[in-house]
């Protein structure tokens, strides 16, 4: 070869991406100065990385602009449907209510499940009913012996106090954080449901089953439910109502009794029951206060002889958790008279140290049974020793008892604990970086949102990586009460078209409409065209929507402020250009996975605004209507991608 080389000098081959970069007449130069022996057809052939041993990078994959869709990540979510959390506690839906705090402002503060108890099917066993804040209805039927309580699940009643009627459709929580009372009020021979709620409303709500197997259904409107207690029935006198029922002045009928919120005196008033058993009537004539607070708040009370005199007592729940007595001197009762104070209840009978008649000061003693914040509370014999014991209801959706090992002149309280029951059904796996929701807050019994993989769910076959999501409904655990039907099935549907279903109130969907949402991660670009994809599969799923929505604007001149004059209020005018658009496409589903796919370009045609490269505001939106009880959806491999 005569020294001749026929391979690239190792230096030299550092620079040979550059050299191929240049073109052919230096790719020519190149060759015939050092591979003369090499045809440069063979070379321009071979012009690949692999003439040095290396493998192009593959082109990056397009960036999805939906975050999670896959849906491989999430959180867990009790599933509450049947009263029991994951770790075995009885518990309900728990959420908060604007109202007056101690410091004289109006803030969001956690509501407590309401409590009441009684044999709801003839064993004699008292049973534990609660009502969450969202207005949901359980029975946790006593599964144990008259001497020790048990309890497994619970049965979920076909009500749903909070939906809005007419008249209050536009405050979706004017019914919320309803208090219920099982009363003997009716005479009917079965338990009725005497209900209080947030905006200050005494509803009745009948047994329509029986002593044995109880039926409490959805009035078709709840406002023909509503007791008036004034002569103008849409006048309200106070608000955060939690009721009792009990004789108090020896007539026969039973009268109301109301502990009361925030806007008024914070006390515990007594409505003489001006009609009949079966009839129930009352008013402002026959309302007096019962017993003040006297500086406690948030007041939910039960009816007990307290220290065994024969003469009925108040027991009430305040504010920061703490049992206060009013003890009943046993006179005949007078309109205007009132109970006064006495303490609040100890733990283990012992006196609470620093006790004083007013309730302030008593508050501050050691030794005080609570369960710490606001609370509701019921009595009953719940071990069967004669003696009545407390049941509670908590601010974090949980149920306390304290037995009472006392006498019936000294009763003696343990702290209360938390109830255990038995968890029938797994925790859900909520999506990450999603905003769900299952009809919740609509009255969608046993609805719910989850990821799932093939593992939990033989159905679910992930049409990529190991998990997809799954919505659709829960079996119910009843066996005493019939199974909920779903009530709440009215208009916007697609009869009203696809953008009435986003744009309407949440509040006012069917129950059974799902929906999904995310913010916008990353910008669209204008004048770009995306699709949008997606795999879906399920049964019974209807008015399926894809929402893609996008807004542009910019302030054009400084906001001007205007005086009107009036205590010196003013008003502030704002010079913007804003410009909203709206994607909508609709989908089918069918029993096996199929993609679904939509092409859109960003446009912006305000003017002011078409200098305007990208959006950074915007959200995709889906919606589905699932047949209640029996309907399910899967979804997997969401995406938005650049064209």
């Amino acid at each position: 070869m005569g020294g001749r080389r026929n391979f690239f000098p190792l230096d030299e081959l550092r620079g040979f991406r550059l050299i191929l970069c240049q073109g052919v007449g230096i790719i020519n130069y190149y060759v015939m100065r050092h591979t003369p022996f090499l045809p440069l057809a063979v070379l321009l052939a071979s012009t690949s990385l692999t003439l040095i041993g290396q493998t192009p990078p593959a082109p990056a994959a397009p960036k999805n602009l939906i975050g999670n869709g896959g849906f491989e990540t999430g959180f867990r979510r009790d599933n509450l449907w049947d009263g029991v959390d994951a770790t075995g506690l009885l518990s309900s839906e728990r959420g908060a209510l604007p109202v007056l705090t101690t410091s004289g402002t109006i803030a969001e503060t956690s509501m407590p499940v309401s409590v009441s108890l009684a044999d709801m099917n003839g064993d004699g066993l008292s049973d534990i009913a609660t009502t969450d804040v969202l207005g949901y209805f359980r029975i946790y039927f006593n599964s144990g012996t008259k001497e020790a309580p048990a309890f497994t699940t619970a049965e979920l009643g076909s009500l749903f106090l909070s939906r809005p009627s007419t008249e209050v459709a536009s405050s979706p929580i004017a019914r919320r954080g309803p208090r219920a009372f099982l009363s003997d009020m009716t005479r009917s021979g079965g338990k009725s449901l005497i209900v209080g709620n947030y905006i200050g409303e005494i509803l009745l709500i009948p047994n329509s089953g029986s002593g044995v197997k109880p039926d409490f259904r959805q009035p078709p409107d709840l406002a023909r439910a509503v007791i008036p207690t004034m002569k103008d029935s849409t006048a309200k006198w106070g608000n955060v109502f939690a009721p009792a029922t009990w004789d108090w002045n020896r007539d026969g009928k039973d009268d109301l009794l109301v502990g009361e919120g925030s806007y008024s005196a914070n006390s515990i008033h007594l409505l003489l029951n001006e009609g009949s058993g079966a009839s129930p009537k009352f008013s402002e004539d026959s309302r007096s206060v019962l017993a003040y607070g006297m500086g406690l708040e948030q007041l939910s009370p039960t009816v007990a002889d307290y220290n065994g005199d024969g003469n009925q007592d108040l027991l009430v729940t305040e504010r920061t958790g703490k049992v206060a007595v009013y003890l009943n001197s046993g006179k005949p009762w007078k309109p205007g008279e009132t109970l006064p104070f006495d303490s609040f209840v100890p733990v283990g009978g012992a006196a609470a140290a620093g006790g004083s008649k007013d309730p302030m000061e008593a508050a501050k003693g050691t030794n005080l049974l609570s369960v710490g914040g606001l609370s509701t509370i019921a009595n009953a014999d719940m071990n069967g020793d004669g003696l009545f014991d407390l049941v509670f209801g908590k601010s974090n959706g949980r149920v306390a008892m304290s037995l009472n090992t006392g006498t019936k002149t000294a009763p003696k309280f343990a702290a209360p604990i938390e109830l255990k029951g038995e968890a029938n059904t797994p925790a859900f796996s909520m999506p990450s970086g999603w905003d769900v929701d299952f009809g919740l807050e609509r009255g969608n019994f046993y609805g719910f949102v989850s990821i799932v993989k093939a593992a939990d769910d033989p159905q679910a076959q992930p049409a990529e990586g190991t998990a997809c999501l799954k919505a659709g409904y829960v079996a119910s655990p009843n066996k005493s009460m019939p199974v909920p039907t779903q009530y709440f099935t009215g208009a916007p549907t697609f009869r009203a078209g696809v953008a009435a279903m986003f744009t309407a109130s949440n509040i006012v969907l069917p129950a059974s409409m799902f929906k999904m949402t995310q913010a916008g991660r990353g910008q669209l670009k204008v004048k770009t065209s995306y699709v949008f994809s997606m795999k879906v599969k399920g049964d019974r799923a209807k008015d399926a929507a894809v929402n893609i929505s996008y807004a542009a604007e910019r302030k054009l001149s400084d906001d001007k402020i205007k005086d009107r004059g009036d205590r010196g209020a003013v008003t502030v005018e704002r010079n913007i250009a804003r410009e909203e658009k709206n994607e909508f496409f609709t989908f089918s589903v069918g029993p096996q996975w199929t993609e679904v796919k939509k092409e859109f370009t960003v446009k912006i045609d305000n003017k002011d605004l078409s200098d305007l490269t990208q959006v950074t505001t915007w959200a995709t939106g889906l919606m589905f209507n699932l047949a209640p009880g029996a309907g399910t959806i899967y979804i997997d491999e969401m995406k938005i991608i650049e064209k």
